[in-house]
């Protein structure tokens, strides 16, 4: 790993530990809000099972590939495990400077509507973030948050609401 390198992961590691110290709301433990310990990203049209991962997880650092990035309750918090997913897809659009993703934030359905755009583009705005912190550029990607209002699962149990708190990158053009 060249010096280089290896300021770039301490700076994106610095990072997320900066944006888990802010993105707490007062209270929010209180709320009802369990870890629900493993997330998963998994990407999109092909899902990809790899050796040694735990069941329902399933995500690739192939670029491009559309991803979903998975959050616990009430927390904007990008998980330290999907960097190197998260790198291969900024590593891929600094080559292609054509290229462009959209970053979809989401929620369970507990909560408000305006509480949980907000939520959904806290998470997006994670994401994006972190990829102009790899330098991206801002014209390559759009932030949108749908809340609640687009659910990826309709259930009201607790792997349902897992599923539904997350931020999809999802590429709109590849060069």
């Amino acid at each position: 790993m060249t010096l280089r390198s290896f300021l770039k992961w301490a700076l994106i590691t610095a990072s997320i530990m900066l944006f888990a110290a802010c993105s707490k709301t007062p209270g929010s433990a209180a709320n009802g809000g369990a870890d629900d310990g493993g997330l998963s990203a998994q990407g999109l049209g092909q899902l990809n099972r790899f050796a040694g991962q735990a069941a329902g997880e399933s995500y690739t650092t192939q670029a491009p590939h559309n991803q979903i990035y998975l959050f616990s309750y009430d927390d904007s918090t990008l998980a330290s495990k999907y960097l190197p997913s998260l790198n291969a897809q900024a590593n891929y659009l600094k080559s292609n400077p054509g290229a462009r993703v959209l970053l979809a934030g989401h929620t369970d359905e507990r909560g408000s509507r305006e509480y949980n755009i907000a939520l959904g583009e806290r998470r997006a705005n994670t994401v994006a973030e972190l990829m102009r912190m790899a330098g991206i550029n801002r014209q390559q990607i759009r932030v949108v948050s749908y809340g609640k209002e687009r659910p990826a699962t309709f259930g009201h149990d607790a792997d349902s609401r897992k599923q539904n708190r997350r931020v999809e990158l999802i590429y709109e053009a590849t060069r």
